[in-house]
């Protein structure tokens, strides 16, 4: 993996998910003045986008994308945090490093009849039970609130990575949309010719 390339792909994430930003500020939190309420729609976006990508399983279609999508932006309005590229291209060197492990580990898994799962069934594994101990989509968690805010920051660590992954297992057609067609786009060429056919 050439590291210019990763760091181009990295920056083009970072502007999308800033438009992504943009666009949820200027229209679905602004539905009510800044201060309490406008905190109350962020959190209920941010539960409600959490329930629906907790108890959904991965698809193939692409109906993760906007849940994911909004839980992140959510997500960093509610803990008042950015992704920057430097978050960005830690996921994405997260993701291709995962798919290759996979890739040479996935024999070895099959001679000692162990199944483990693609690169997203992992990140989500992890992403639901941060969603779970910040008690986000049901259930009660026992941490504090400095612990919870702890687990919604691992939740946006693990759906960056999610939403990446997610994006190379989805078999949509690409369209001139910046959607997870276009994500796929840019990370294909980051993986080695064999982890490109998982």
């Amino acid at each position: 993996m050439m590291e210019n390339d990763t760091k181009s792909v990295a920056e083009q994430l970072h502007d999308w998910f800033g438009s992504i930003l943009r666009l949820t500020d200027d229209s679905l939190f602004s539905m009510v003045p800044e201060g309490p309420h406008r905190d109350a729609v962020v959190l209920d976006v941010l539960k409600r986008n959490a329930r629906v990508i907790s108890q959904s399983t991965l698809d193939t279609e692409g109906k993760l994308y906007s849940p994911l999508c909004f839980f992140l932006a959510a997500a960093c309005r509610k803990l008042g945090t950015s992704l920057g590229v430097g978050h960005w291209r830690a996921a994405l060197d997260n993701v291709v490093h995962l798919h290759e492990h996979l890739i040479r580990a996935d024999a070895e898994f099959a001679m000692i009849g162990l199944e483990v799962g693609s690169p997203a069934v992992l990140f989500k594994q992890e992403f639901d039970e941060a969603i779970r101990q910040a008690s986000l989509a049901g259930g009660l968690s026992y941490l504090n609130k400095e612990d919870r805010q702890v687990a919604l920051g691992l939740a946006i660590n693990w759906g960056m990575r999610l939403l990446l992954a997610y994006a190379l297992e989805c078999s949509i057609s690409n369209s001139n949309r910046k959607d997870l067609a276009w994500i796929a786009s840019l990370m294909s060429p980051l993986l080695a010719p064999s982890d490109t056919s998982r």
